[in-house]
């Protein structure tokens, strides 16, 4: 009995002789090829490395067993992700060795796991920075590497700039031209701590045309020098379907009606991208920007249809903005999320005068944060009869009134108390009468989030408080810290 072995093809010698991931080339092909994804190389054109044994029996050998491509694919998918990820999980996943190592297999498995390797990439200063446009650089200039590059399997982008003065070098800077023309399947990006005036005139631009196409983007913590110079900017992604304005900051000035042109002449107020859905706003120039896209939506008709609107920190300046542009957006506001703070407690009356949601009767969920419900005063001793305490929230209670959505389903709140004493002075009555008359009876799914750790007293006082949606079996709980975010950057 002699053995003779079949050479393979290069990157294949890890491959178990045992096992033949190809069973049909063009199923696995196909489902591998998107408008989002590159396409996979044929898996046909590789041979597996198998073991052949010649005797004089004229017996052939039993085939080896073969596995469908779709189980290596569940594995790799299995190790990747985990079912509720968070930001760490998805920029700095604990399994990233067990990726790799998936990777070297050979080169569908390689192809097949940087699906996820390199799906999400966060970037700051640093020697990781400037490490990954050495990488990145090492593949596009066609030296050193026999393997197509990475660039393409790039989904979702974070840059963040470094921090220091303002004569300090800044590494994104230098990387932008680099960065911006080598993803040509970015979805996503989110940028940082990014100041316009200090980005040179060849970063900005490449910043504005190799970024252009995103369907996502997010501004967190950035900085222009005027509101108009801010609307501008945005103004130059036009396929941009969600916006997110977190901690951006810009010296204020006031926009015209008639100021809407075209993008040619510098003088004019650029429209908002005519793709925008999702509009997400904390801590920006938030009563600018509202007026900007509510003009332009009178100006153009419907150009701009926000059905996902995400309000945080609002406050009584921002309060009568917010209310003229729900009023404006009407039916097509499918999900609210509003996200006060301790202010709210002195100033939510006059707060919730100015928000009327009777006119988004298209409303399908609505999200409240960051409600404070503040310890009670102890009562005078010297007062022989006190009078009973004015319940808290009642601003709540008057801004759900309005709402005349029928096609109303979930609701949540997020509860910030004292104690045990504060949250059973929160106006549960008035909340009760509500949720048993239209639209709410329709509700499906009602969380109260009570942020605070107490021995379980508070939630059943939330259970007891609220006996109506407890039956029905659409109320849920929770206590504890709340993780939910009105504004995620």
């Amino acid at each position: 009995m002699t053995i003779t072995l079949i050479p393979t093809a290069p990157g294949l010698h890890l491959q178990s002789p045992s096992l033949s991931i190809i069973t049909s080339p063009t199923k696995l092909v196909h489902a591998f090829k998107s408008p989002q994804s590159p396409a996979f190389p044929d898996p046909s054109k590789y041979l597996l490395l198998t073991h052949h044994l010649s005797t004089k029996s004229k017996c052939s050998p039993p085939p080896s067993p073969r596995l469908p491509p779709e189980l290596f694919l569940h594995i790799i998918s299995f190790l990747t992700i985990p079912d509720t990820p968070s930001p760490k999980d998805i920029y700095d996943p604990s399994n990233l060795t067990a990726i790799c190592h998936c990777s070297l297999v050979n080169i569908f498995w390689l192809h097949a796991s940087r699906e996820y390797l390199w799906r999400y990439v966060r970037l700051g200063g640093g020697r990781r920075g400037k490490s990954f446009v050495k990488l990145l650089q090492h593949y596009t200039s066609g030296q050193g590497s026999t393997l197509p590059t990475f660039a393409p399997y790039v989904k979702r982008l974070s840059v963040r700039e470094s921090r220091g003065e303002s004569w300090d070098p800044k590494w994104l800077n230098a990387a932008l031209p680099t960065l911006a023309g080598s993803f040509p399947n970015l979805y996503s990006l989110e940028a940082e701590r990014i100041t316009l005036e200090y980005l040179s005139s060849k970063s900005r631009s490449a910043f504005m045309e190799g970024f252009k196409g995103v369907r996502n983007l997010a501004l967190g913590g950035c900085e222009f020098r005027t509101t108009l110079e801010m609307i501008r900017f945005i103004g130059e992604f036009e396929d941009v379907e969600s916006l997110t304005l977190d901690g951006v900051r810009c010296d204020w000035d006031d926009i015209h009606p008639k100021a809407f042109g075209s993008r040619a002449d510098n003088r004019v107020v650029p429209r908002p991208p005519r793709k925008l859905r999702e509009l997400a706003m904390r801590g920006a120039r938030t009563r600018q920007v509202l007026k900007w896209i509510r003009m332009a939506m009178k100006h153009d008709g419907a150009r701009a249809i926000i059905q996902v609107l995400r309000l945080g920190a609002l406050d009584i300046k921002s309060a009568p903005a917010v209310g003229k542009f729900l009023k404006t957006l009407g039916p097509s506001l499918k999900e609210l999320h509003l996200g006060f703070d301790a202010t709210f407690i002195e100033d939510g009356d006059e707060i919730v005068s100015h928000i009327d949601l009777g006119y988004n009767n298209g409303l399908k969920e609505m999200h409240v944060y960051g409600l404070v419900i503040p310890s009670l005063p102890p009562p005078d001793p010297s007062d022989v009869d006190p009078l009973p305490q004015p319940p808290q929230l009642i601003p709540l209670t008057a801004l759900l009134s309005r709402v005349c959505a029928p096609s109303a389903r979930v609701l949540s709140m997020a509860l910030h108390p004292a104690d045990l004493h504060a949250l059973v002075s929160m106006d549960f009555a008035g909340l009760s009468d509500l949720f048993d008359s239209k639209p709410w009876t329709s509700l499906e799914n009602v969380q109260v989030v009570v942020a605070n750790e107490d021995d379980g007293n508070m939630g059943r006082s939330v259970e007891q408080k609220l006996a109506g949606l407890f039956e029905r079996g659409v109320l849920r709980v929770d206590v504890g810290f709340d993780d939910r975010v009105v504004v995620s950057i």
